[in-house]
């Protein structure tokens, strides 16, 4: 609801009035100016010059700004019921017979690479580093990168498979990433939410998972991503399990 640029404008008076509105939303809704004079022990000209470097023209303006964004956040809470109702959908699709012909491709670039290289930014650079884990874990040689402007390796790439994660599938840094990788030999495996994105377009192969997209709260933090990840968890272990399985039977 603020922008964190403009907060850094405010003097120590006006910063008095930000705190107690960040600390008091629901509260706030239904003061008075004078109100919010009497609670910051500050004057009504402060708030309003207060609101004025926050972007707002006044205070009737920053009320209704505040209704708009308490409405969001109520929201976003029934989007996040309406996903529960998507992934109880999509782990039963994954225990279905019929989705090995999904996950067999996948699990065959697995057991074909000696290196699995994961790859994301933010929740699913997090991600990334999950299921490096897990699989190293199963004993297959993975890691994650952390860093997405590490340049790619120029040599032993064509027993490499990336995997990358990307709910938008369209991460600048990851498509960079993808180019270069594949530039040098290295299978791209993709797991995304969306099959016509950039990302799963440019893969060898791609699974995606078709959430709802959620977003945070707050418009000016634009790319904040709240769609929920449960899949993408789902996806990594049974990929791990499944290829685990499948070179132990091939031992056999």
């Amino acid at each position: 609801m603020f922008d964190s640029q403009k907060v850094k404008d405010l003097n120590e008076l006006e910063l008095i009035v930000y705190t107690f509105i960040v600390e008091n939303m629901e509260h706030v809704g239904g003061m008075t100016i004078r109100d919010l004079s009497d609670s910051c022990h500050v004057s009504t000209s402060t708030i309003l010059r207060c609101l004025t470097k926050l972007g707002y023209s006044g205070y009737t303006e920053f009320k209704y700004a505040l209704k708009e964004n308490l409405s969001r956040q109520g929201q976003s809470f029934e989007a996040f019921y309406d996903a529960n109702v998507h992934v109880d959908a999509f782990l039963k699709k994954v225990n279905n017979e019929s989705y090995h012909t999904v996950l067999d491709p996948a699990i065959d670039m697995i057991v074909g690479s000696k290196h699995l290289v994961f790859s994301g930014i933010g929740t699913s650079g997090t991600l990334g580093t999950y299921g490096a884990r897990y699989f190293s874990n199963m004993l297959f040689n993975a890691y994650a990168i952390t860093d997405p402007f590490v340049p790619a390796p120029t040599r032993g790439l064509e027993t490499t498979l990336l995997i990358a994660l990307s709910v938008s599938g369209e991460t600048t840094e990851i498509i960079k990433q993808i180019e270069n990788f594949k530039r040098y030999g290295a299978k791209i495996l993709s797991i995304t939410n969306d099959q016509h994105s950039t990302i799963a377009q440019m893969a060898d192969f791609n699974i995606s998972y078709y959430m709802p997209e959620i977003t945070g709260p707050d418009p000016a933090e634009e790319f904040i991503n709240l769609t929920t990840q449960v899949p993408v968890i789902a996806l990594l272990e049974i990929l791990a399990q499944q290829s685990y399985q499948r070179e132990n039977n091939a031992k056999d």
